[in-house]
């Protein structure tokens, strides 16, 4: 018996990274009866005579959007144009990544493409109280790229974002052997096209490892309560003793401490607002199911 990682499945049969090797293998029919289904990251144990799971480890965390599990680190790509940059995405994927002890950081990519450098600052303001670590990247002229690599220590780090802000460049850049599919942005729609077409453990020439995630655009946030999501932003910490009720949601409430940093510009507003927003949905995805 050997302990290894699940770095890809397809199909029914999963590459699980065991001392260096890869070996392809089947799950026991088991995990189908529990209604367990092996996850890219799953840290299992393998019959290797036979090359089949026998067993998963407790996972520490796991996803659905992207389905990866075991997570360490999550860097959230953006991009300063083309595509524009999705922050509610950008803000729901911080919110995901606290809620399963996370790291997330931001890569603010395509910097290269900017004439004017608020482009930059904005988006840089906006987060600049969440107490996520925000990197410049330029991948087309390497800009910022070491900085960014010493970043990823240790475990498991993934990259996510909507498609087309670079992040299979980005993996480019940082590891040239690790080849990956890039993606072109439509001319029609200025969206990008999804180029990594299943979810893959990449182990790197260092040891260190990097989840390779198909792009999307939406992420499931229902499954928190409305007035957990507060407790994930930093920005809002220094104030909540200060509201008048004990459960100030930070929304509808009068005398909010929260509200009045806003409006004193002590927590950015664009932030604040794409708060609200996801308060919003929470609640609608609610009332749709009762």
């Amino acid at each position: 018996m050997a302990t290894g990682v699940i770095i890809k499945g397809v199909g029914g049969f999963y590459d699980v990274y065991l001392n260096g090797d890869v070996l392809q293998c089947i799950p026991r029919g088991k995990f189908r009866k529990q209604g367990i289904t092996p996850m890219v990251g799953d840290v299992v144990e393998v019959n290797t005579r036979d090359a089949v799971i026998e067993s998963i480890l407790p996972r520490k965390n796991q996803f659905r959007r992207p389905c990866v599990a075991n997570i360490d680190n999550l860097g959230i790509v953006v991009s300063v144009k083309h595509p524009d940059p999705d922050l509610l995405l950008a803000d729901k994927l911080i919110l995901a990544a606290r809620m399963n002890s996370v790291k997330p950081f931001i890569v603010i990519n395509k910097i290269d493409l900017v004439e004017d450098e608020s482009e930059i600052e904005a988006i840089e303001e906006d987060y600049r109280l969440s107490g996520c670590p925000i990197f410049r990247i330029s991948c087309k002229e390497g800009t910022g790229l070491e900085e960014l690599k010493q970043r990823l220590y240790g475990g498991i780090t993934t990259f996510a974002g909507q498609s087309g802000v670079g992040k299979s460049s980005l993996i480019n850049r940082l590891y040239p052997d690790v080849l990956r599919e890039v993606g072109d942005i439509s001319s029609k729609t200025k969206r990008g096209r999804h180029t990594t077409r299943s979810v893959e453990l990449l182990v790197l020439p260092d040891g260190r490892m990097l989840v390779d995630t198909p792009g999307f655009s939406a992420l499931e946030v229902d499954l928190i309560q409305p007035e957990e999501v507060q407790l994930y932003y930093d920005e809002f910490i220094p104030y909540v003793d200060k509201c008048k009720f004990p459960k100030c949601l930070h929304y509808r409430e009068p005398h909010c401490a929260v509200k009045e940093a806003v409006q004193m510009g002590e927590i950015p507003k664009q932030r604040y607002q794409r708060y609200i927003r996801i308060i919003e949905d929470i609640n609608e995805k609610r009332r749709e199911r009762w």
